[in-house]
């Protein structure tokens, strides 16, 4: 029985000593691998830089010394960005910044950037559009390396012109004045016309000029002068309207009389041979070359001028063929002025007695 009693406290220590080996070699194996730096990595991390996307492996949390242990290098503008997904992989982007210039009243300015819209880089350079301004490319392009935003600064400026417009003048004859005299019956006034005009200046220079509208906003007003057209002042100045003169001679006439002129006057209420009131315009005649109710105008080459009348009296000189028109005047006075004359009666109508 003694021996199996020793082989049992034999075994007994064999075990114990394979227990002690096992824990020593552990013991050692981790004393190896804290000395050696052995490290289990347990993330992904995915760092992409200009397109070019790398994949490492780290326990780091900070970003920067993530990039720093990759021998990544950043810019002072340029900027990073981090994202972790649900397989506890992370994504670092470098954005790297890139020049862009701006030319905007009459300066360029170069901005440094890592993106955004032209409008982004157009604040950055502390350019403010107007609302009629242009940019090229457009505002909510995307800004790249190299682009060239051109800032056109338009202006448009509304303005007025005015100019006058100079009245007309119309005459009116007057057959009962003489030539040269002038009345004016309406004085004659300026008017305005205005023109609306758009100029277009495009970086403060004025490029073109456009016609918005045009109006003639006060009418002119026409002058109406009164100017006399007979040879002197007429002695009858009941002469209508309808005589037109020219010269001092009657347009349209039928025929001419030549003669002498005397004068008469007679007292008021009086009347002519052919039952009419003898009037300042009528005139005695040869009834039977000028019939009686003939409208006439009266004129002597010498200037002197009776004017219209209507052929309404007779009287022995007439009948006898001395005297062509005996010509009624309001007054004794007037008819020994008047004196005789040599006249040129014309017939503007016949009469018919």
């Amino acid at each position: 029985m003694k021996p199996q009693i020793v082989n049992a406290k034999m075994n007994r220590m064999f075990l114990r000593d394979k227990v002690i080996k096992a824990a020593v070699f552990a013991a050692i194996v981790f004393s190896v691998v804290m000395m050696t730096g052995y490290r289990k990595f347990d993330n992904s991390v995915f760092i992409t830089d200009n397109g070019v996307t790398k994949e490492v492996k780290t326990n780091e949390s900070d970003v920067y010394e993530i990039l720093r242990a990759e021998n990544y290098t950043l810019g002072t503008e340029d900027r990073v960005s981090y994202a972790k997904d649900n397989n506890n992989e992370g994504h670092i982007t470098i954005h790297r910044a890139f020049d862009v210039t701006v030319k905007a009243d009459g300066e360029t300015k170069t901005i440094t950037t890592v993106g955004g819209k032209v409008s982004d880089i157009l604040e950055k350079a502390g350019i403010t559009l107007g609302s009629t301004d242009e940019v090229e490319p457009a505002l909510d392009e995307y800004a790249k390396a190299d682009m060239v935003i051109d800032v056109t600064r338009i202006r448009y400026v509304e303005r007025q012109k005015t100019e006058e417009l100079p009245f007309e003048t119309k005459y009116k004859d007057n057959p009962n004045a003489a030539i040269g005299t002038e009345e004016i019956l309406t004085q004659g006034e300026n008017g305005i016309r205005t023109t609306v005009l758009k100029d277009t200046y495009i970086n403060g220079k004025l490029e073109k000029t456009e016609q918005i509208s045009k109006k003639i906003t006060k009418q002119p007003v026409t002058q109406v002068v009164e100017r006399g057209v007979s040879l002197s002042t007429p002695y009858n100045q009941n002469t209508p309207d309808s005589v037109k003169l020219v010269n001092g001679i009657p347009e349209n006439y039928t025929r001419i009389v030549s003669g002498k002129a005397t004068a008469y006057s007679a007292p008021d209420g009086a009347r002519t041979a052919s039952g009419r009131l003898a009037v300042v315009g009528t005139v005695a005649v040869n009834p039977n070359v000028i019939p009686y109710g003939s409208e006439l105008y009266i004129v002597s080459p010498d200037g002197m001028v009776y004017g219209y009348a209507i052929a309404a009296d007779t009287g022995l000189g007439m009948m006898e063929g001395t005297v062509a028109v005996d010509l009624f005047m309001a007054s004794y006075e007037d008819s020994c002025r008047w004196g005789a004359h040599y006249v040129d009666i014309y017939v503007l109508s016949e009469g018919n007695g």
